[in-house]
């Protein structure tokens, strides 16, 4: 399983110089507020924003030595967003995470149109293969951005928010899928707004307050309530499903003097 370690990473003024690891076979949480940082950490890793200091590194091997090609042989990235007029059917979008892996003239091996058959499979998207990406939902459109960067077979996946334009179906689909990828060795790391899904999904969580690190680790160690009034400003009381038996969050915006505020 790889190892993905960030030594020193910063991408100032945004960001602030971060060290951590994160081993594969785990899903791992980056949460905080907005502004927080989070993308920006993302991109930094991935080699699409330059950092202003430090290393980043899968099972030894610094990122920044390597070509973006190369780079992408260890890690694929899934952006927030993905624009609405790419002009490539669904099947064609997700084989472009192929292009790490094979030149163009190896693109018709069967092992080439499995991974692409395969991660359409599991998104759910065999059915819109020859659609237009232009004629599909947002939705969709980022289930096919996840299908793609299964399609480049890289044991490192960045996640940007990949459910946030997803209905709560896909929500749950999704992040399940993700446990299995991690489950058979994956390392996924996915930005998330979600608190709960982080809790109930996540191995780990990294934590972001103003550009700086706050805190990382196992989820039922970082998801205290001292921690969720710091950083969230929210009052929390943390449960069990009695009926899913899964952990729960309930929560409350925190008033000036810091006191809940339920809205009654």
């Amino acid at each position: 399983m790889s190892l993905l370690m960030l030594r020193d990473v910063s991408q100032q003024p945004i960001l602030e110089p971060l060290t951590a690891s994160f081993q594969g076979g785990r899903v791992v949480g980056l949460i905080g507020p907005n502004g927080a940082g989070k993308s920006t950490l993302l991109k930094t890793i991935v080699g699409l924003l330059p950092a202003t200091g430090g290393d980043v590194e899968v099972d030894g091997i610094s990122l920044k030595k390597l070509s973006p090609r190369q780079r992408a042989r260890f890690i694929s990235y899934l952006p927030q967003s993905i624009a609405e007029d790419i002009p490539y059917t669904v099947a064609e979008f997700v084989q472009m995470g192929r292009y790490s892996r094979a030149p163009i003239w190896a693109s018709h091996t069967t092992h080439h149109h499995l991974a692409v058959k395969d991660a359409l499979a599991l998104m759910g998207l065999t059915a819109l293969a020859e659609v237009p990406l232009q004629h599909i939902s947002g939705g969709e459109r980022q289930r096919a951005g996840i299908a793609r960067c299964l399609a480049q077979e890289s044991p490192v996946l960045l996640l940007d928010e990949p459910i946030s334009n997803l209905d709560v179906f896909y929500q749950l689909d999704i992040l399940t899928e993700l446990r299995k990828l991690a489950a058979a060795g994956y390392l996924i790391v996915i930005a998330i707004h979600h608190l709960e899904f982080a809790l109930r999904f996540c191995d780990e969580v990294l934590v972001l307050k103003d550009g700086r690190l706050y805190t990382h680790g196992p989820v039922e160690r970082v998801f205290t309530r001292d921690m969720l009034a710091e950083v969230f400003r929210v009052s929390a009381q943390l449960f069990v499903d009695p009926t899913h038996h899964h952990p729960r969050l309930s929560l409350a915006p925190l008033g000036a003097n810091g006191s809940a505020n339920t809205g009654k």
